[in-house]
């Protein structure tokens, strides 16, 4: 068996897309989105094997043309919508034990629609991973809420989220909230294999700032991107991202 101490990447990118038509290979500053995440795992320095799990021979090529190993087309009922992205990275990790004898110290799955996760944020994560022996690393971001801010909307009426909740406690000594921003899953295994997830208990959390969890859902979602990468560094000059 190798990959004992190697962290391999896996990146889900079917070819179908509801609400952006071919989102994985749609152009972001020259780019197509798909090659953010494969440049970015690239230059963390820190993933020793990235796999394109696709359904789409177009882009299977591309991945390939940016770095990335696409060593087998995914099947078909891995590509339907209903599939949840966890069993694609489980698909990829069954298929190089299988075939290659290939077994990694952790997985990580990156997903196409975070374009603007930073070089340091995975290798960020993979260290917390190593450091702290963890399963599960899955990164978040900060809301800027409180439990007293969260309300559910039944209709017109507002229901608080958590009703035990002072409404008009001051913030501080309040605790902060944290939402999983899709970007960074990373985890062992025989974890994945056993839990069927990366959400298990004692899953560390690592905080990745608002701007680098922008996730591309929508058209507005994908307007935003573009806006942070005219106005911002380092996607403005590119410094973390270049074939």
């Amino acid at each position: 068996m190798t990959g004992a101490n190697e962290i391999l990447c896996v990146i889900p990118a079917r070819g179908g897309s509801k609400g952006i038509p071919g989102k994985n290979l749609i152009d972001l500053q020259g780019k197509p989105l798909l090659a953010w995440s494969i440049l970015a795992a690239r230059a963390s320095k820190a993933i020793s094997r990235i796999i394109v799990s696709t359904d789409s021979e177009e882009i299977a090529r591309v991945a390939r043309e940016w770095g990335a190993e696409v060593p087998y087309i995914r099947p078909p009922e891995l590509a339907r919508d209903e599939v949840h992205a966890v069993h694609v990275v489980l698909h990829a990790l069954d298929w190089l034990k299988q075939e290659e004898e290939f077994v990694p110290e952790g997985a990580m799955m990156l997903l196409p629609t975070s374009p603007l996760r930073l070089a340091s944020d995975i290798s960020g994560a993979v260290d917390l991973f190593r450091r702290e022996k963890a399963l599960s690393v899955v990164s978040v971001v900060d809301l800027g809420k409180y439990m007293t801010n969260l309300r559910y909307l039944a209709g017109d009426r507002l229901e608080r989220v958590s009703p035990e909740e002072n409404p008009n406690a001051q913030r501080q000594g309040l605790k902060k909230l944290y939402s999983v921003n899709g970007s960074i899953f990373l985890a062992r295994p025989d974890i994945l294999r056993k839990m069927g997830t990366f959400h298990v208990e004692g899953t560390l959390g690592f905080v990745m700032d608002s701007t680098s969890s922008v996730d591309i859902n929508a058209k507005e979602d994908l307007a935003l991107a573009r806006k942070f990468c005219e106005a911002f560094e380092p996607w403005k000059s590119n410094k973390e991202a270049t074939k």
